[in-house]
């Protein structure tokens, strides 16, 4: 059995020789073959196109994160500043132990006249519509033609609330009609959604 064994083996050695003579590489071959490596290891890992796509991807992503943090400043941000100078008058409406309060300021300090007559301006007026710029703990709503911004204490909502005179689903941005009553107290607070109505 070994001999047949070493038979095998010797022939398989002498098909190995046969064919490892017939199949040598050239000269040139093998100067093509080292050539060709040392290329691919000079050439960068990264060819120009992979760069390209890189940075079309990364410009894409900034432009994707810039436009999304855009639109939630502008989402978020009050259609105009509670302080701004454009407004003269402030209505600050709040309960105080039970008793309903109204105050007017003027943040350029007007005459006593123009107070006097703003007063009656609106304690005549029934209905009143703005935009709620800014819901806190107190909401600023700014009159339809910005020149009236009207304080509503947290107070006084909770008590609209229990009256149930104050819609749920009121957002920052909505428009809203409030009514007085004869003494100029806002009675109801209601969210309405004829942009047309909208008149200071």
């Amino acid at each position: 059995m070994s001999h047949h064994n070493d038979d095998f083996d010797t022939k398989l050695n002498q098909l190995y020789k046969q064919h490892k003579n017939q199949n040598k590489l050239s000269n040139i071959d093998k100067k093509n073959l080292l050539l060709g490596d040392e290329k691919r290891k000079s050439t960068p890992e990264f060819s120009w196109v992979n760069t390209l796509q890189f940075s079309l991807a990364a410009i894409a992503l900034f432009t994707l994160f810039n436009l999304y943090f855009n639109e939630q400043a502008y989402l978020t941000s009050p259609e105009i500043n509670v302080k701004s100078a454009k407004i003269s008058i402030t209505e600050i409406h709040y309960l105080e132990k039970n008793t309903y309060h109204k105050k007017i300021k003027y943040s350029h300090q007007q005459a006593k006249e123009q107070l006097a007559q703003a007063k009656e301006t609106l304690k005549n007026q029934v209905l009143f519509r703005g935009r709620l710029i800014n819901k806190a703990d107190d909401w600023y709503i700014a009159s339809c033609n910005k020149e009236i911004l009207v304080q509503v204490n947290a107070s006084l909502l909770q008590q609209l609330k229990t009256n149930k005179t104050l819609d749920n689903n009121i957002a920052q941005g909505d428009l809203l009609a409030f009514k007085h009553n004869s003494k100029g107290e806002i009675i109801a607070l209601l969210k309405t959604d004829n942009m047309q109505q909208c008149r200071g």
